[in-house]
């Protein structure tokens, strides 16, 4: 008995021991795994070591993570560890659709563990995760869902290729501390990624910046700038990136670029420093630099951008006025712009030209004990605290309503820049009377909008008239046609004649209306697309059968390739139909005998790309500009004015553009002309 006593308890203390140990390794394992996932330094590699130990300290043959795309209908296996001897799967398990595995999708959408002691023994309403799951040999496994964000962004499992069995509660707590800390890791670095990418938004919207933009890296060495770099210094982009900037800047300026980098190091950026640079041509421009320092995700510093604007005129005029008083007093009293000197810190009126005194009407002694409140209606304390701010920029524009002295309010426009005299900071403004501008402006306004309207209210009335227009003309038509057939007994040759004209000259109108009713009506908003399927071959091949007698008369033909991958589009049949044959046939109106008309159509990204060439005279770069315009006639030396409504074109422009479409030509003289078309392959609306 006290054999076997001891025998048990030697055992349990064993056990005990073993327990104490596995224990120690679990704390281990996850302080590791919460260490690396607070502030990931390589989320991938992290993962891939977790997923080691996690598989290693559980006995698992694989462990792996799944991530959910932002479709939410496929997920792929990302990260897998495998035991020694065990095939790894990751390759195989990519663009898995979540309507392959529901059942197993619906419990991890319900927040649940997924155990499976024996995959033999799944339910059948999970015989597709049964299916899947034999393929790779597993026989057990325990599966928990990943959250990001709180929402489910996919799964983290461990699995045995070997033997079945149930995971314990342990290695359940290990993998639901290990999946909460990976998603949390997932989490930030999205959230960094999202930062990031508004960062190079923000970069590129300084690219398209009014002044240039210089990126320089941490060697001085210029890697961007934007297209304002051709303007201003005469290179091309690909010219100036690779040069070191300082390259660009006069020897003399060498120092101070040297003070805003140590400014941009302390602080993080370095303003209204200005240098001396050398054009492509070598002359010099003088400009104004801001700058700050572009840092990447751990905080260093490794690119700065300069802001680069262009002063040199404003250096020319700062040297006239410091050149000569002289000088200065005679362009400030005999300008005829309004000039005036203003003290900043007071308002007070220093000086001021003739042109000042006369514009508003004061003496020039009366005008010099002026304050500018006395002329500028808004409040003293706001005049005076924009004198403050002007004094601490380069250039100033404002707007204000100034009083005369009869009491007239006038409003002008105010330009002023801050200048040194005797040491004082002053302000030289410069007014101009733009009272009569924006009156005209806001006639002009009105009188587009009158114009607008009328418009408009014509467009209604004509697309409202279809009706009433169209019926008188299609009787005389009609009577016109039934005589010409002579079933009511025979016309003579004159009569025949005289019939005829009636008929042609009737049709000529008909069309003439219907151009015009049509055009109303999509500039009245009463035109609607009836978008359809229809084969582009087949279209094409209908207005070339119509058009063969009209260009068969002289001898033309008509030719068609079709791109084999464009075959259906979406759009408005009948409208598509007018649009290619009014090209066609203004192409043959234009064609001489003997010539060619060539219709293309082809995709070109999402756009079906619809080319109508002919081998005719062209069309002379002022016709070219006015083609599209209504009753617009092409004319030309050989053929005369051609017969038409002078709609055609006008017609066909606007009905491209119902289709979101763009239409344009492009001619030469006596080389022929192409009218290209181009509409949406699959309209969104």
């Amino acid at each position: 008995m006290s054999c076997s006593g001891t025998v048990f308890d030697i055992n349990s203390r064993i056990k005990s021991k073993e327990s104490i140990r596995y224990k120690l390794e679990i704390e281990e394992v996850l302080l590791e795994i919460s260490n690396m996932f607070i502030a990931p330094a390589n989320l991938e590699k992290d993962i891939d070591v977790a997923l080691e130990k996690i598989g290693m300290l559980c006995g698992a043959g694989r462990s792996y993570i799944f991530l959910i795309r932002e479709n939410g209908t496929i997920f792929d296996n990302t990260h897998e560890w495998c035991a020694e001897g065990v095939e790894p799967e990751k390759n195989n398990l990519q663009n898995v659709l979540c309507e392959e595995c529901p059942w197993w999708m619906e419990k991890l959408s319900n927040d649940e563990v997924i155990h499976i002691p024996d995959v033999s023994a799944l339910p059948p309403e999970a015989a597709m995760e049964k299916e899947v799951l034999g393929k790779q040999g597993i026989k057990s496994l325990i599966v928990l869902p990943l959250y990001v964000s709180g929402m489910l962004a996919g799964f983290m499992g461990l699995d045995n290729v070997v033997n079945t069995g149930n995971w314990g509660k342990d290695d359940v707590s290990i993998l639901r501390i290990a999946v909460n800390l990976m998603g949390m890791g997932i989490q930030r670095k999205r959230a960094e990624k999202a930062i990031h990418v508004g960062e190079e938004i923000y970069r590129s919207m300084f690219k398209n910046a009014a002044n240039l933009i210089l990126f320089v890296d941490k060697k001085g060495v210029i890697v961007e700038c934007n297209s304002r770099v051709e303007e201003l210094l005469g290179y091309r982009q690909d010219e100036l990136i690779g040069r070191p900037i300082k390259n660009l800047i006069f020897s003399d300026c060498l120092k101070k670029l040297k003070e805003a980098s140590d400014e941009i190091e302390r602080r993080g950026f370095s303003f209204n420093k200005e240098y001396r640079i050398f054009r492509k041509d070598g002359r010099p421009v003088d400009v104004n630099v801001n700058s700050s320092g572009l840092k990447d995700e751990n905080g260093h510093q490794i690119q700065t951008i300069f802001i680069v604007e262009d002063i040199t005129e404003r250096k020319k005029a700062e040297k006239l006025i410091k050149e000569s008083e002289s000088r200065y007093s005679f362009l400030f009293q005999n300008n005829r712009a309004v000039i005036m000197l203003l003290d900043p810190e007071t308002g007070n009126i220093l000086d001021a030209n003739s042109a000042a005194c006369v514009y508003y009407g004061y003496p020039r002694e009366k005008m010099l004990s002026l304050n500018i409140a006395d002329i500028n209606i808004l409040p003293k304390e706001q005049i005076l605290e924009g004198l403050e701010q002007e004094k601490s920029r380069d250039i100033n524009h404002f707007y204000f309503i100034h009083r005369l002295s009869n009491g007239v309010l006038r409003d002008v426009e105010r330009y002023s820049y801050p200048i040194l005299m005797d040491g004082k900071k002053l302000l030289f403004a410069i007014v101009s009377d733009i009272t009569d501008n924006r009156k005209m402006q806001s006639e002009l306004m009105k009188a587009k909008m009158e114009a607008e309207l009328a418009s408009k209210t014509k467009s209604e009335f004509l697309a409202s008239m279809s009706h009433e227009l169209r019926t008188p003309l299609n009787s005389i038509i009609g009577f016109s046609d039934m005589l010409l057939t002579q079933n009511f007994g025979p016309l003579n040759d004159k009569q025949l004649r005289y019939v005829s004209n009636i008929s042609m000259s009737g049709n000529h109108l008909l069309k003439l209306i219907n151009d015009i009713l049509d055009l109303s009506k999509v500039e009245a908003g009463k035109m609607e697309l009836k978008v359809e399927e229809f084969s582009v071959s087949d279209l094409i091949s209908e207005v070339k059968a119509l058009l063969t007698p009209l260009a068969s008369k002289k001898d033309i033909q008509i030719l068609s390739t079709v791109d084999k991958e464009l075959t259906i589009i979406r759009a408005d049949r009948m409208k598509f139909r007018q649009i290619l044959y009014n090209l066609v046939d203004n192409a043959i109106k234009f064609t001489p005998k003997d010539g060619y008309v060539i219709v293309e159509a082809r995709i070109e990204e999402d756009q079906a790309k619809i080319v109508v060439r002919d081998t005719g005279v062209g069309i002379s770069e002022a016709e070219a500009k006015k083609v599209f315009q209504p009753f617009t006639q092409l004319e030309n030396s050989e053929y005369g004015e051609q017969k038409g409504t002078g709609l055609g074109l006008s017609l066909v422009k606007k009905f491209v553009e119902m289709h979101a479409g763009k239409i344009w030509v492009e001619s030469e003289f006596e080389e022929g002309s192409k009218f290209i078309f181009t509409i949406p392959l699959n309209p969104a609306n």
